[in-house]
């Protein structure tokens, strides 16, 4: 599963991008050795400005050799403070990019992980899988047992789509009762598969409320996108159409929408 793309810009030519490239140690070290040598070198300077050749050779010594000794502790906590900020920064992202009720991803992040792959499909001609999925009678749950109800429903469910894709795939919530997968590489049989791997995971859901078990499905709308005709706008409008199909056809199935 492809990482989240950063909420902080940064240039990509600054130190960033080296960090990125060269890692943090090695930058740290190069940094330190950088900043030793020019505050010799201007150390060196202003003493033969001020003293001329009135200089020891141990005077001399110690003078070149102080910024050798003091320029690793600013080193050292520049680099405590970078481990720190990046560690900030991958919670920040978790935060931002994780639906709080399902701890699934949430549409942000599931929208951007379906641009990245809708551009990856029509730069190298890959294919991938989107499946939009949609609780069945939801609001007979939610006016029936109340909200706190729904919500226990929803993170069964989530629960659900955890057990049924593979690690690469992605899960989200993308709002109300409404969930997405994306298969990257997907072929239909395999997206199929998953899908009905979901619809027969949902079935067997044990939840009781006030006493009565209730009977849990889903309808899933499926679609495959491949190459020069992938495009983001035409990949949901196809697996919407699916998934309208779907609870037409009587609900608790699976419906797939080949691009003509």
């Amino acid at each position: 599963m492809d990482a989240p793309p950063s909420p902080l810009h940064v240039d990509r030519f600054g130190l960033h991008a080296a960090l990125r490239r060269f890692g943090l140690w090695p930058m740290v070290l190069a940094l330190t050795v950088l900043s030793v040598c020019a505050s010799a070198g201007i150390v060196a300077a202003v003493t033969c400005w001020g003293f001329g050749s009135g200089m020891t050779p141990h005077a001399w010594t110690v003078t070149l050799l102080a910024p050798a000794l003091i320029a690793p502790l600013p080193s050292a906590l520049t680099l405590h403070l970078v481990q720190r900020l990046d560690r900030l920064q991958e919670t920040l992202n978790e935060v931002i990019h994780v639906d709080e009720l399902t701890a699934l991803r949430n549409r942000r992040y599931f929208m951007q992980a379906l641009q990245r792959e809708v551009e990856r499909a029509r730069r190298d001609g890959s294919r991938f899988a989107l499946a939009l999925v949609d609780v069945d009678n939801f609001k007979d749950i939610n006016d029936g047992y109340g909200h706190p109800a729904g919500d226990l429903v929803l993170r069964h469910i989530a629960d659900a789509c955890r057990r049924a894709v593979r690690e690469t795939d992605v899960a989200a919530r993308i709002g109300g009762e409404e969930f997405a997968f994306l298969f990257p590489d997907g072929t239909s049989d395999l997206a199929h598969e998953i899908g009905t791997r979901l619809l027969a995971g949902v079935r067997e859901l044990e939840l009781r409320l006030q006493g009565t078990r209730l009977k849990l499905s889903v309808s899933v709308g499926l679609t495959i996108m491949q190459g020069s005709q992938a495009e983001l706008t035409r990949a949901l409008r196809l697996a919407d159409q699916a998934l309208y199909a779907a609870k037409a056809a009587g609900k608790d199935r699976l419906e797939m929408a080949a691009p003509a």
